[in-house]
């Protein structure tokens, strides 16, 4: 099944409620981790040629339901890449702000380079959530084959670099 196939199924199975709080968990929690574990080669290439970016806005508008893009799209998530070493590579998103839980701040997916296609490199999909009980709390979650995993409360102060430095903890762990 390709992308639009799958999102198009997405927004058919779902009643939208609040539409930029469906957005957002729509694009963290369902479609990015169905490209990850799906179609990540294509994640890979538009990331080296550059276009990741207009990309994930598309898929972004894709996930509103609301009939003006023009205020969907002042507010999207970023797209950036690095190589934290010769091995380990790094995609991460930098969310609107979340408002509700478990709306997330942050994107990761760290993937082990090697010798094979990108559609067979070793990789996670990590988020940072943002969680609501008495007090606002962070989250680390997981995605293992489009199964969501609670990995507890996040320890650090909620910013991009602390997030960064534990997925690249968490990938170094496991496959180094």
């Amino acid at each position: 099944m390709d992308i639009q196939e799958y999102f198009n199924g997405l927004i058919n199975n779902q009643q939208l409620s609040e539409m930029l709080n469906q957005q957002h968990y729509t694009f963290a929690h369902k479609i990015m981790p169905y490209i990850v574990e799906n179609n990540f080669q294509e994640l890979v290439t538009k990331v080296i040629n550059k276009s990741a970016q207009d990309w994930i806005l598309q898929l972004w508008n894709k996930c509103s339901d609301i009939q003006n893009y023009n205020y969907t799209s002042l507010i999207y998530p970023t797209c950036n890449f690095t190589r934290h070493s010769e091995d380990i590579g790094l995609i991460y998103i930098a969310m609107p702000a979340p408002r509700v839980s478990p709306e997330a701040a942050y994107i990761a997916i760290i993937f082990l380079i090697d010798d094979d296609l990108p559609s067979d490199w070793l990789r996670s999909y990590f988020t940072l959530e943002l969680g609501l009980a008495a007090s606002a709390y962070w989250t680390l979650g997981e995605w293992d084959n489009s199964n969501h995993i609670n990995l507890g409360k996040f320890k650090d102060k909620p910013n991009l670099n602390n997030f960064l430095t534990t997925v690249i903890a968490e990938g170094e762990s496991r496959w180094c």
